[in-house]
């Protein structure tokens, strides 16, 4: 049997597993068998949805994260954490016997400590991937155990740190958004014409946004503007909530999750949204004009760090959750709708700040890294 390249580690939400899946890709693309790449999360994340359509081997363990609530039902899921815990180590102590990899990636998450865990204890070099401006308690931990740390931003304080840019897609890497609009707007069927904004409230969907979209339509039926799309990726949770009132010059379309990142990023005028780190590699990447409004309740408010590192470069418009409830941040997008000089302004700046996303440092880190 062939030993494995690399095993890809880490997930448990939508802002791991994209990042996973963005590095499995840049390491197939850059020459390494299919076969050779392999990723392990949990059996308790997104992971099983998001990956479900690609070709590289999974495993899931039995690993879950701590759960912050009072509820009797978290306080149970609490107390079967320190078994879980073990036996997410058995299972990945064997997955590396089975598959004696070169190297092991962490994205960082709870489902990435079994297996970066038995990496480190197996000998095998323990790459850290690090995306957001602070990094995660998980990559701190396993950072000072790891043979590289792979950091989107400098100044992360980590040891053996190599600034590489963010994991990011690789059709998001090769998109020009100049050259697919027309083509990605017929896949939407959306009006060639039109101004279009995409408004995306994370992985969850944002409370927050969703009302502020409401304030959108409204403050849009006062607009001399001729042909609007608003589509609104609002999370599966509010996707049965009435629907607002739309102008007649709008048009509006709401889903719970939308998996075509792709063509939507290619066919807007205006991206609204949270800044977590994803995101904002995104959007430097493809290089489109944003409205980012990070979520306050983050994690060492690591958000408001990802946004401001485009908001400093003049690449992306930053408001608070206040701004978003009080109509600054409505205010903000029908300015940009009606200025397209200010949107080219803002997706230059963004794009000029992608160049490290869209090369290849990262996987030269790994390549060098691996044993």
């Amino acid at each position: 049997m062939s030993h494995a390249f690399a095993v890809v580690t880490g997930g448990g939400t939508s802002g791991h597993v994209i990042p996973a899946r963005a590095i499995l890709d840049a390491l197939h693309e850059a020459g390494h068998d299919v076969d050779t790449l392999k990723y392990v999360g949990s059996k308790r994340g997104v992971e099983r949805r998001l990956l479900q359509d690609v070709s590289y081997e999974c495993a899931f363990l039995p690993i879950s994260g701590l759960q912050r609530s009072l509820s009797l039902k978290s306080l149970v899921r609490n107390l079967a954490l320190p078994v879980r815990l073990v036996r997410s180590r058995r299972a990945a102590r064997a997955l590396l016997r089975q598959w004696q990899p070169s190297v092991v990636v962490s994205v960082g998450g709870y489902a990435s400590v079994p297996m970066s865990s038995a990496a480190v204890a197996a000998g095998i070099p323990l790459v850290c991937v690090s995306y957001d401006r602070v990094p995660g308690l998980a990559t701190r931990r396993q950072s000072r155990h790891a043979h590289t740390c792979a950091v989107a931003f400098s100044g992360a304080a980590l040891p053996h740190e190599v600034v590489t840019g963010a994991p990011v897609r690789t059709e998001l890497r090769h998109l020009d958004v100049a050259l697919h609009r027309s083509s990605a707007r017929a896949r939407l069927g959306i009006s060639q014409t039109a101004l279009m904004v995409v408004v995306v409230g994370g992985s969850l969907g944002s409370a927050q946004i969703n009302s502020m979209v409401d304030q959108l339509l409204v403050a849009l039926s006062t607009t001399e503007l001729p042909e609007v799309v608003v589509h609104h990726v609002c999370g599966a949770r509010f996707v049965q909530e009435p629907l607002p009132t739309v102008p007649s010059h709008v048009t509006y379309q709401r889903v719970g999750y939308d998996d075509r990142m792709v063509d939507l990023y290619a066919a807007l005028d205006v991206f609204v949204g949270r800044a977590g780190a994803s995101t904002v590699a995104e959007i430097a990447t493809v290089g489109v004009a944003a409205v980012l409004v990070p979520w306050s309740g983050a994690s060492d408010d690591h958000q408001t760090l990802n946004a401001a590192w485009l908001g400093e470069a003049n690449g992306a418009v930053v408001f608070s959750d206040v701004q978003c409830g009080n109509g600054e941040v409505t205010a903000q997008i029908i300015g940009l709708l009606s200025h397209p000089d200010h949107r080219a302004r803002l997706a230059e700046a963004a794009h000029a700040l992608g160049r490290l996303h869209r090369g290849d440092a990262l996987v030269r880190a790994i390549e060098n890294a691996a044993r």
